[in-house]
């Protein structure tokens, strides 16, 4: 079978963009929004689809499916946990919207490494995680919501308390020629290197 199809690709759109001073999953690259950017190439590995936003209709244009965090105001990490929460998935692999150079490439290869007792798989630059550019597994679910009800919401920090299989950057280069794909956008200027 497929490891592909019992995974469901997440798109994270839940960012306040107050660094980028206006909706940066909106911004145009090359003429489309960088959520679109990344929405198709995660459509073009997943059968199965999601986006978690608070704003479902400023991306009704993506015609996938949206839900809606069920922790408010904690981050990422709340995105994960209703993608968990919602899918039929054993695995999900998570993205954020502002990382427009992410290959079918990587994210096929990271699906590669999900064999093994592990509850989340990431790549682990020599700079450090990169934990919105992985995979997740329902059996971490319980940690993350707890770890959200106890108020924390780092990401980072919730990698210490799962079973991590850490891709590291040499494995990384074999399948991608450097690792710019990891590039996320934050501010307006980090969109004109794009270009």
């Amino acid at each position: 079978m497929n490891p592909l199809l019992d995974i469901t690709g997440v798109i994270l759109a839940g960012g306040q963009s107050s660094r980028f001073g206006s909706n940066k999953a909106l911004a145009l690259l090359h003429g489309k929004p960088l959520i679109q950017h990344v929405t198709d190439t995660v459509a073009s590995i997943f059968n199965d689809c999601l986006l978690v936003t608070n704003t479902p209709r400023q991306y009704d244009f993506l015609n996938i499916p949206m839900i809606r965090d069920r922790y408010q105001d904690m981050g990422p990490l709340a995105g994960i946990q209703s993608a968990l929460r919602h899918t039929g998935k054993s695995w999900i692999f998570v993205v954020s919207c502002d990382m427009p150079l992410v290959t079918s490439d990587l994210i096929a290869f990271l699906c590669s490494c999900i064999h093994g007792d592990y509850e989340a798989v990431i790549p682990w630059l020599e700079t450090g995680a990169e934990p919105l550019c992985g995979l997740y597994n329902k059996t971490g679910l319980a940690k993350i919501e707890q770890y959200l009800k106890g108020g924390k919401a780092q990401v980072q920090g919730i990698l210490e308390n799962l079973a991590v299989r850490k891709v590291k950057e040499e494995e990384l280069l074999q399948v991608t020629d450097d690792l710019q794909v990891f590039y996320n956008v934050n501010r307006a200027q980090d969109l004109d290197r794009l270009f």
